[in-house]
């Protein structure tokens, strides 16, 4: 890896380590098999409502790599929906590992899914239970911690955990040809995560996004000060805690942003 130029010049460590250390075995009630489409649209405790939005994408364009930020059970129904999913938890002082974890035993035999650790402000001992691992260093902690209080961007304070993210994004790109992106990690930097991956990936989905479209300035996730380019379509699909969808304006993704408005219109 290049040194990053700045004041802090510190190198981002990306390592991409197979270890043989068995996972945590997790504690749930139901098995990787059974998180099938009924399962996960079913009413009850395990509905996930953007889980009929993605059946729909699906249906409209092949999506053969999907970056996941972050982890849940609806993983499972894009694992078997796409040729290779990744999926980034940020494990950082505040939030440990054990959910991470959980799901690496839980999809570990899933050969077409790629769970990597990207650790900020961790303090524990070498993860060497972590499949895949990126080390970076406080930075994402820092400005996660400073959002999560104050509801406001820390890079106006310090900009470089964005610089550590776009270095880590560009990387991942580099690697995989990816074709769709989905924002619902614990870590609150998602209007960052959303802005860094403009003009690098087509289609950009997130959760968890009513307080953008009620526009309401006091969120925690920092949605309502997200920019969109000019070269992108914003379309807000009702349902749960809401979902949006960032579609480029480029001719191959034309019919999927007309179904998704007529989509839209009938939810």
């Amino acid at each position: 890896m290049k040194n990053l130029n700045g004041l802090y010049r510190i190198a981002i460590i990306f390592i991409l380590l197979v270890c043989v250390q068995p996972v945590l075995s997790a504690d749930f009630e139901f098995k990787a098999e059974d998180l099938t489409y009924d399962f996960l649209t079913q009413p009850g405790p395990n509905h996930i409502a953007y889980i009929p939005h993605f059946k729909k994408i699906f249906n409209s364009i092949k999506i053969k790599t999907l970056l996941e930020f972050g982890e849940n059970d609806g993983t499972k129904f894009l694992i078997d929906s796409c040729n290779k999913v990744i999926s980034v938890d940020f494990i950082t002082h505040g939030y440990g590992p054990g959910t991470f974890q959980s799901y690496l035993s839980l999809f570990a035999e899933c050969p077409n899914w790629i769970p990597i650790a990207y650790f900020s402000g961790y303090q524990g001992p070498f993860p060497y239970w972590a499949p895949y691992k990126h080390l970076a260093s406080e930075h994402v902690y820092k400005a996660c911690s400073y959002q999560t209080v104050s509801h406001k961007s820390y890079a106006k304070i310090d900009d470089f955990y964005r610089i550590e993210l776009e270095a880590f994004i560009k990387n991942l790109i580099k690697c995989h040809k990816i074709d769709l992106a989905f924002i619902h990690p614990i870590l609150y930097l998602r209007s960052d995560l959303i802005e860094l991956l403009f003009s690098k990936i087509g289609i950009i989905i997130a959760y968890d996004t009513n307080c953008r479209a009620a526009a309401e300035p006091d969120d925690v996730y920092g949605y309502y000060h997200l920019k969109v380019p000019e070269d992108y379509e914003e379309i807000f699909l009702p349902g749960g805690a809401g979902t949006t969808v960032w579609i480029s304006k480029k001719e191959m993704y034309q019919n999927l942003r007309d179904e998704l408005r007529i989509y839209a219109l009938m939810l």
